[in-house]
């Protein structure tokens, strides 16, 4: 998949120049859900590169990297550990994180599995695992049934990619909480923030691409207010005029 770029219209507070909520579509909400699919070496990495990581992960993850082949396992692969692809099968979303790998889950069983019965009972999602009945590589693809994909196909969403339905608008709160939007749930919001008139709501649409997604992500590790944090409310209203 080709990096793309998709469009969130954000709601300003004026008066206290923060981010109350975005209004989104699918392609938004399906990589704010594709988060939570990474593996940690993955989220590791694409904060490590862009030199935004906290705490002390980016230094296990350099141990790693500088290690030498001398000390790992020889039926193991750093790349494992350093690469891990996204966990959860089957759903194609925006590519707006940088080598997160592929979002679909290769598995592999041993290709000795008709002469040897007991290796049939074993799978692996690393094409160098070696089979612990024969020590063979076990590098034959399986292919992956995922059951959501099946219940979905005998339905009218059968052609939809990602996690939620489209021809819908989504609210993302500053926390990055999601709810479907409505009227209902619009007015409530408004009363929460104690919004008295329209009018003090500034409405702004901004591009999300790469650069924001790997902000989105370290914000999501580190703050509660990350449309805020990321989308500068001050920022925001002083560039788009």
């Amino acid at each position: 998949m080709e990096a793309t770029k998709v469009s969130l219209k954000l709601f300003i507070d004026k008066k206290s120049r923060r981010v109350l909520f975005a209004e989104a579509d699918k392609e938004f909400v399906d990589f704010l859900f594709s988060i939570l699919t990474l593996r940690v070496g993955a989220v590791t990495r694409i904060l490590k590169e862009g030199g935004g990581m906290v705490g002390c992960l980016s230094s296990l993850y350099r141990s790693i990297e500088n290690m030498s082949v001398t000390y790992i396992q020889r039926d193991k692969d750093k790349r494992f550990l350093l690469e891990p692809n996204v966990v959860m099968p089957g759903a194609k979303v925006p590519l707006l994180l940088p080598n997160v790998g592929s979002t679909f889950r290769h598995l592999y069983k041993c290709p000795n599995q008709y002469k040897y019965s007991n290796c049939s009972s074993y799978v692996a999602d690393d094409d160098g695992t070696i089979c612990p009945k024969c020590n063979s590589k076990m590098d034959q693809t399986v292919t992956f049934i995922d059951p959501p994909s099946v219940i979905r196909a005998s339905s009218s969403r059968s052609s939809e990619e990602g996690y939620v339905v489209g021809m819908v608008k989504y609210m993302v709160m500053d926390d990055l909480e999601v709810l479907a939007l409505s009227s209902a749930t619009l007015v409530s919001l408004l009363a929460k923030f104690n919004v008295k008139e329209i009018g003090d709501i500034e409405e702004k649409v901004v591009d999300v691409g790469m650069d924001e997604g790997v902000k989105l992500l370290k914000a999501s590790l580190q703050s509660k207010s990350v449309l805020s944090d990321v989308f500068p409310p001050a920022k925001i209203i002083i560039a788009y005029g």
